[in-house]
């Protein structure tokens, strides 16, 4: 239980072949990159003032460097208390199908030939983690990177030491790599393929928080202490933690054909959103596993909220949550009729579990002492109950004027002791436990609170202990920031009572800084701007928010994304230096 915040927020440009004496190299400004940046102490690398570039050394030194060579996007992040989880996926085709080799030369006014593989410098054959050639024509991969002390990083061991590396084993699933949930000390890994979602789970199991046991399993119990639920070897009256260290797919009960919508997990317990279609209607269905002491799993009756200890005071397989949910003709949009509403998010951080309807209602259950739960302060709430959309009200109390359609939430994410909402009308919302300048004091809000001051709001990520918001100019952290980390020259255990912006840049890919270091090299081409650069195109598309660091991953909003590292420097050309 969370007692504080306190303590407790492209595609190149075709190849062209001139006369010798014009030889040179175009810049390709007007590709699209991602970028990873990050903020914070990173296995000692710290970056306490803004966001700074995480190099391609980090995914060389886990010997994937071939496929940063091939070319790479980053699709998912994911950070926990104390460790992160970044899902990317290869390109289709090579960025530089002559591996590296400098542009060929041809006559001025002739087009360029195409790309033959004759030469054995076409595509190559990609690899998936185990050196076996990949299945997939798109395979995804996960680097992992913090604390391991229970495998969270599935890297086939534990350690004492943070370190880093690419998720060992099997992934499989023709889609790829669709969602990566980073928890207390345990992980998650959702795959897509052609009969549905595979879940693979790896890291702490010991309270059940990644359901890899199976449904016909015993439960637990000790005769002579309820609280005992420690899992124990065969005729061992010795308490055994259970750590997976490698991927393991779980079920998900309830038959085959679900895919999951959307998954979240908390400091020990995990939340996932199932569908699929049954005789025309989609049926949805939300599943949780592991901890319930404060009732966030929503698996307790009514008539046993109040035994002592609470039952189930775990589950160690995935369970359906009770929850009002009717199946929805297919063909029927969702929410604009009486048919039903969909859940299309489900969240949960600590103690707290969240779904929100596509209609901007909220279901919440479990810890409510800071009244994070959008209803009262209580200790817990040990089944689901129903919020009806509080934007409306909250827009009233603060006299925004009315619109045409009424403000919807489209984004909820929670930390230990609050939550906040995005809503249509890009403002931010917070309630619960939060530091700010209009509640300063140590009581809890359980009413919605307007972030003030800040332009139109893109996205909203969520810490432990603090919220990340971004604009399409600047990033900004509200709560308390990751450890070791200030902006000024306070102590980094200083809240950061109103939005705080973390200065960034937009790096150059290595090939542009090459260029812009051989200027007899580059042929200047005029180029046309496909985003905004800096307060234009620029967004972040996924954040890994830990109590360590945040790390980011930024699209600049200038065309295709590929991530920036993989646009390397020619191997064969001289410098302005040697020649």
């Amino acid at each position: 239980m969370i007692t504080s915040i306190r303590r407790s927020l492209t595609t190149p440009l075709p190849l062209l072949r001139l006369p010798q004496q014009n030889r040179g190299i175009a810049s390709t400004a007007s590709s699209g990159f991602q970028h990873v940046l990050y903020f914070g102490n990173v296995l000692g690398y710290n970056s306490i003032d803004r966001f700074s570039k995480l190099s391609r050394a980090w995914l060389d030194s886990a010997g994937v460097s071939a496929d940063v060579d091939h070319g790479l996007k980053w699709t998912c992040a994911s950070g926990g208390v104390s460790h992160l989880l970044l899902s990317y996926t290869l390109l289709d085709r090579p960025l530089n199908p002559k591996a590296a080799r400098s542009e060929d030369i041809v006559p001025l006014g002739t087009l360029p030939e195409k790309e033959t593989e004759a030469d054995g410098q076409g595509e190559r054959e990609v690899m998936d983690v185990q050196g076996k050639k990949s299945l997939s024509s798109r395979p995804s991969k996960v680097f992992a990177l913090g604390r391991n002390t229970h495998a969270q990083l599935g890297l086939g061991f534990s350690s004492q030491e943070a370190t880093r590396g690419m998720v060992t084993g099997q992934l499989t699933g023709q889609g790829g790599v669709k969602s990566v949930v980073a928890g207390g000390t345990f992980s998650l890994v959702v795959t897509e393929g052609g009969q549905g979602s595979s879940v693979w789970v790896f890291g702490n199991d010991t309270l059940g928080q990644i359901g890899s046991s199976p449904s016909s399993s015993p439960p637990t119990t000790n005769q002579l202490d309820p609280y005992d639920i420690s899992t124990r070897l065969n005729d061992s009256d010795t308490p055994q933690l259970k750590l997976l260290p490698l991927p393991k797919s779980v079920e998900l009960g309830g038959g085959e054909g679900w895919t999951v919508k959307s998954s979240a997990a908390g400091v020990d317990h995990t939340l996932l959103l199932l569908e699929r279609e049954v005789n025309g209607c989609v049926v949805q269905q939300v599943v949780a596993t592991g901890l319930n002491t404060d009732g966030q799993l929503g698996l307790t009756p009514d008539g046993k909220k109040d035994a002592v200890p609470i039952e189930p005071l775990l589950s160690r397989t995935f369970q359906p949550v009770p929850l009002p949910l009717t199946p929805i003709p297919s063909s029927t949009s969702a929410g604009t009729t009486s048919a039903g509403e969909k859940i299309v998010q489900v969240e949960c951080a600590a103690d707290t579990s969240y779904a929100l309807t596509s209609m901007g209602n909220i279901f919440s259950w479990g810890n409510s002492e800071y009244g994070q739960s959008f209803s009262t302060i209580q200790d817990r709430i040990t089944s689901p109950i129903h919020i009806p959309n509080p934007l409306p009200a909250a827009y009233a109390s603060y006299r925004i004027p009315r619109t045409l359609s009424p403000p919807k939430p489209v984004k909820l994410v929670a930390g230990g002791s609050f939550a906040a909402l995005l809503d249509t009308q890009n403002r931010a919302w917070i309630v619960g436990h939060h530091p700010t300048t209009t509640t300063t004091s140590d009581q809890p809000n359980p009413t919605l609170t307007l972030i003030p001051n800040l332009p139109r709001i893109q996205n909203i990520f969520s810490g432990l202990e603090y919220l990340l918001l971004t604009t399409p100019s600047s990033i900004y952290i509200l709560g308390l920031p990751p450890t070791s980390t200030s902006t000024t020259s306070s102590s980094p255990s200083t809240p950061f009572l109103t939005p705080t912006k973390i200065p960034f840049s937009i790096p150059k890919a290595p090939r542009q800084t090459w260029l812009d270091h051989n200027p007899h090299l580059k042929m200047k081409k005029p180029t046309q701007q496909k985003g905004g650069g800096v307060g234009g195109g620029v967004r972040v598309e996924a954040a890994a928010c830990t109590r360590d660091h945040v790390v980011i991953v930024l699209d600049d909003g200038q065309g295709d994304e590929v991530w920036g590292e993989c646009d390397r420097v020619p191997r064969d050309k001289g410098t302005d230096v040697t020649m």
